[in-house]
């Protein structure tokens, strides 16, 4: 039923809980790659600590902060210390997805950081083409991250909800001990 990433970010959770969400967004939000699907973690984490909202919230405040962590280490990176996360073998964004980026930017401002937060596919490669060519200041770039990752996350939340209670609605059908060997 689960598939080899889902079991294993289940394991990651178990051991390491709020941390390990925490830990794969940070990375993920650093343009780093990724050491497990960011999505399949967090909708795994939500499966596992239930959807009460006293289990969810911590699972949810790491992701977010920890999406907008490594957006701001990125940005902080390249404004400060002229880093170029393009040239990282690890770091999968070439040349031409950052002047698309930075076109985007240009256009809308820090509005596009939030909005390209809340979109797969497109998080966090705005922090590039915003710290080179523009003057806005890090609490500002990470006040947008984070509007975005929350927006982002609550999507994710959304579906690890409804994934949760069918789960609970299969349990109730099969029996846990049916359930347990699918």
């Amino acid at each position: 039923m689960f598939g080899s990433h889902a079991a294993t970010a289940l394991a990651f959770v178990d051991s390491y809980g709020a941390l390990a969400v925490f830990v794969v967004f940070a990375l993920e939000g650093a343009l780093v790659g990724k050491v497990l699907p960011a999505r399949t973690l967090f909708v795994a984490s939500i499966v596992a600590v239930g959807v009460e909202a006293v289990s969810v919230v911590p699972v949810f405040a790491a992701a977010v902060v920890g999406a907008t962590v490594g957006q701001s280490v990125v940005f902080v990176a390249v404004r400060r210390f002229d880093v170029d996360p393009a040239s990282l073998p690890l770091v999968p964004i070439g040349e031409r997805r950052l002047d698309g980026a930075g076109r985007w930017f240009d256009r809308w401002g820090l509005p596009a950081v939030a909005a390209s937060n809340a979109v797969p596919g497109t998080r966090g490669w705005l922090a590039v083409p915003t710290a080179n060519a523009s003057t806005v200041s890090a609490p500002r770039f990470a006040a947008a991250s984070l509007v975005g990752s929350a927006a982002y996350v609550g999507a994710l939340l959304t579906i690890g909800i409804a994934v949760a209670l069918g789960f609970g609605n299969a349990a109730e059908l099969l029996g846990a001990e049916q359930l347990a060997t699918l």
